[in-house]
Formats: structure tokens, sequence, C-alpha cells
């Protein structure tokens, strides 16, 4: 996919042919290079629950709307905000916007 960086993939193993995988965008890599280990680990962690079931609909609150863009808190206390588009002819999750306040 044009535009999309490999630099930052689900992890090794937990990839296959059935099952989704995340990545992150140009920009979203700028921004996931600019947080602290703790915020990259967080949002790996959050990113690699979402590939193991439905993006779609991990987290989805009652009454929110379905789509395929995403956005979930991210952080020890939602101090993050992540924004992803679910494509599932690809079985990707791709991470566009990555928002952290700080502790």
């Amino acid at each position: 996919m044009p535009g999309v960086s490999a630099a930052r993939r689900s992890p090794s193993g937990t990839a296959s042919d059935d099952v989704f995988h995340w990545e992150l965008d140009e920009q979203a890599e700028v921004e996931f290079a600019g947080l602290d280990q703790f915020a990259r680990r967080a949002l790996a962690e959050l990113m690699d629950a979402v590939v193991l079931v439905d993006p779609a609909d991990y987290q989805r609150r009652p009454g929110e709307s379905a789509g395929a863009l995403r956005i979930l808190p991210f952080g020890a206390h939602s101090q993050g905000l992540v924004t992803f588009l679910v494509y599932p002819p690809d079985d990707l999750v791709l991470v566009v916007k990555i928002q952290w306040i700080g502790d």
C-alpha cells in the first residue's frame, strides 16, 4: 500500500493470512517515534489486542456508529488517542494518527 512504512508492524508470529495486522502510515510513524518508551509500548499493546479480534468492533461503545475509521484511547490513564483505518480486503489495520498529551 503506497505511503505505508514497513518500519512498525504487528510482531512476528502474530500475523497470518487469517488475522489482521497493523502498520503505521508515514505520518503516524513520525508521531510514534516521538513517543517515550512507555507510550510506544502502550500503543503497541493496544494495537496487538485490536488485531487479535475484529478490529472494527474492538471496544466499540453501544450506539457508536460502525465505520472503517476508529479512534481509541491508550495509555495507563488514557493519555493518548490512536486513529486507525480498518481495511478488511488486506487484513490491514492502518494507524493514521497518534496523539499523546503525556502524563
